[in-house]
Order: structure tokens, then sequence, then C-alpha cells
């Protein structure tokens, strides 16, 4: 005689195990889909960015394919007999798709979407959409500087103690890292800042120009004895130390300095150089010029960048396309962050040969080191120019340099 009947249905995934841990797992499951669903708009956004720059377009299409291929697989997936169960299918494939996107976009592929990322939380962080521009600069492996500039009296400005001393003088040679056509415009950190009166101490370009141009140098990229670039660098001690950018350097494996005295210097070490702020700092000696009398230039003075005002006037002393110690003037537009680092707007006129130059203010002080021109990334843009803060440079300054080296053959710029 049979039994009685008993429920022999095999319990589904969510009636095992206590309580607690399907409320555990339903938890999890909710902060992947909302971490993942982030994470791909911004991975999808950045790769339709590269052939739209429309926003609504980026957001549009993202948005769409994000929802699209889940919803495809779901259907795949479901099965096709109605009566069986498929439940937490739907948000199953939801959750593993939208954290597998941005693992294979991001990390697996890294090496050739990060630009892409940046270039996408530039254009975030430009429409004011700041936590979706941190996760795109995450995704992309920038280092960010989150904190904005505070508001900074003029009277605070002008009471800066002066930092340490120092000569500054560099080259140009025009390949602007930042400045990639195509590239969306920097990021604005300036927020609303105090109007700047004139400071008692301020100084006239032309009294600026006869105190600080012979600190300035023209540093030269050589091949035999010709020069086949050349750029801008500023002394800043009396050991002689010169700041320029790394791009000035970087391909050259021969250098000649020279000062606006006429000494040159062709025995020249390099210190340290920092890749991702395109800065190095050289060292020659200054008793020992290959041809010329030493150069009696006093160093500059470093200043502090983040004291510096939307607004200001500054004047940048350079060797544009060539023509040595050329003077020009402007204004700090604004303060930029562009793929994660921070940069001074600038519309002092500087062109190919002005890189690695100083930026000073009207005290005197270095403020910057001019790097790049962005007009390509507005067309024929004049004046759309960016400059290094100065306190990049001073994160390099150091009591010694172990890993100093001398410059020339065989003995190229390092790649950290």
């Amino acid at each position: 005689m049979p039994g009685p009947l008993t429920n022999s249905r095999v319990p589904s995934p969510s009636s095992r195990g206590s309580p607690r841990l399907r409320a555990a797992l339903v938890v999890v499951k909710a902060i992947s889909i909302l971490l993942g669903a982030v994470a791909t708009l911004v991975c999808l956004a950045s790769l339709v960015g590269l052939v739209f720059a429309n926003g609504w377009v980026r957001l549009g299409v993202a948005v769409l394919s994000g929802l699209l291929a889940p919803a495809l697989l779901v259907d795949r997936l479901l099965p096709k007999d109605t009566t069986k169960k498929a439940e937490g299918l739907v948000s199953d494939v939801f959750a593993v798709t939208w954290l597998g996107v941005p693992v294979v976009y991001a990390v697996l592929l890294g090496g050739y979407t990060e630009g892409a990322l940046r270039q996408e939380g530039d254009r975030l962080a430009t429409a004011r959409l700041g936590a979706l521009a941190r996760v795109a600069y995450l995704l992309g492996n920038a280092e960010v500087a989150w904190t904005t500039p505070t508001t900074r009296t003029a009277s605070a400005s002008a009471s800066a103690s002066a930092p340490p001393s120092g000569s500054a003088s560099s080259p140009a040679t025009g390949s602007a890292p930042p400045g990639a056509s195509g590239n969306p415009a920097p990021s604005s950190d300036a927020g609303v800042r105090d109007a700047v009166p004139a400071d008692p101490e301020d100084r006239t370009p032309a009294e600026l120009f006869a105190e600080l141009a012979p600190a300035v140098v023209t540093i030269a990229d050589l091949v035999g004895d010709q020069a086949s670039g050349s750029g801008t660098g500023f002394l800043i001690d009396t050991q002689g130390t010169v700041v320029t950018n790394y791009h000035v350097i970087q391909q050259a494996k021969a250098l000649r300095i020279k000062f606006m005295n006429g000494a040159l210097y062709e025995e020249v070490e390099v210190l340290t150089e920092n890749v991702a702020r395109d800065l190095a700092l050289l060292r020659v000696d200054l008793k020992k010029p290959r041809s010329g009398e030493a150069p009696r230039a006093t160093p500059v003075t470093l200043g502090d960048s983040d004291r510096v005002v939307v607004g200001q006037r500054a004047i940048a002393i350079g060797n544009p396309l060539g023509l040595e110690h050329t003077l020009t003037d402007g204004l700090v537009s604004s303060r930029r962050i562009y793929e994660g680092n921070q940069w001074l707007q600038i519309s002092v006129p500087v062109s190919p040969g002005n890189s690695g130059g100083p930026l000073f203010d009207m005290r005197g002080h270095v403020i910057g080191v001019t790097t790049a021109q962005i007009g390509a990334m507005f067309g024929r843009a004049q004046n759309l120019n960016l400059a290094v803060p100065v306190n990049a440079v001073r994160e390099l300054i150091r009591d010694s340099y172990p890993g100093r080296r001398r410059f020339g053959p065989g003995s190229g710029p390092s790649s950290w």
C-alpha cells in the first residue's frame, strides 16, 4: 500500500540556508549591481567617447548598451518552459555582467583603455559630475588630487613666506603631453576667489626681466656638435641645479646648457625626474663651463603655487623657436585638473622652445614651469597654455640624489 504523499521538490537556492545567509547574499548582490552598473556606465561612456564627444550621445549609448547586453543574456538563459523555476536568474545575470565589464575593460585591457577612461574623467569633471569623474579616474589608474584650492585673500598671498631660493631655466621642444589633438578641455578647479589688488611689492616686467633673465638657460639636444632641438630651463640653487620638462630631455643622448652670458656646459647630470609630472632636475658645475665665463646668475626664488589665484598677472622667460630670452606676459586664466594632475592655465604666450621655462608672478617668484600649448584641443585657439605648478618641483628637491647619473651616450634618461 503506498505511503503518504510527500513533496519531493528539490529546494531552490533561495530556500537553502539560514535567513541571515539569504539576507546577506541579497545585500551583496544589490551592492554588486549598484557598483557594477556605475562602473559599467563609465566604461561604456569612455568607449563611446572615442567616437562621439557629445555628453548625451555618450550617456545614451552607454545606458542602452549596458541594459541591452544583460537583457539579451537573460533571454537566452531563461528556460522556455514557464513551469521551471528561474528564481534569481535575472539579477544574477545583471550583477555578473555589470561587474565583468569593468574588470575586462579597466583591468585586463587597462593598458589600452586608461587614456579613454581619464579622458572621460575630464569630461565628467567639466560637466560637474564629480562622483562619476572619480570613478573614471580610479578605473583609469589616475592619481587624482581631489582637494579644491581654497579661497585666499590678496593679503594672504602677499604675506606668503619666501621659500628657499633657486635659479630657474628650462628648454622647450614643443611636444606637449597634455595637448594631444581631440582631447577634452581640462576641468576647472578654480572656484570663486577674491579679487587681487595690486601688490605693493609687484614690479614691472622690465624690472623682473633685468633681474631674472640671467638665471634662465637654453637647453639644446645635441646630435654631434649640432643642436637638433631646444628648450628652456632655470637655475634654482648655487650648486648648478636646473629645472626643466622631462620631455625636453627625453630623447636626447647629449645636452648643451647655455646661460645668458654665453657660458656653455656639456657635462650634465640628471639628478632625478618625474615622468608623470613632466619634470626633470639637471646639474652642471657652474665653475667649469666648456667655454665662456662662469655665469653670475642669482638663482630664482620658488614661490607657492597653492597661493596662485585666477586673474593674477604672470610673465614667462624662455626660448620660443630658439629666440633666446624672450619675455611674454599675461594672466593666470584658470586652475585645471587634467588626467588626474593639477595645472595652471595661463594666457601668457608660449611656443615650442618655451617648455621647461619659468613662469613668474610679479614679485619675481616662480609659480610654475611652462609646459604645453593646448590650442590643439580647441582648433585655432590662442594663448591656452599650461604650466606645471611649482610645488610639484619642490617635491623633487632632495638633500642628495643617490640615483644621479651623467647625461650622455649610453646613459639616456631612465623610465620610472
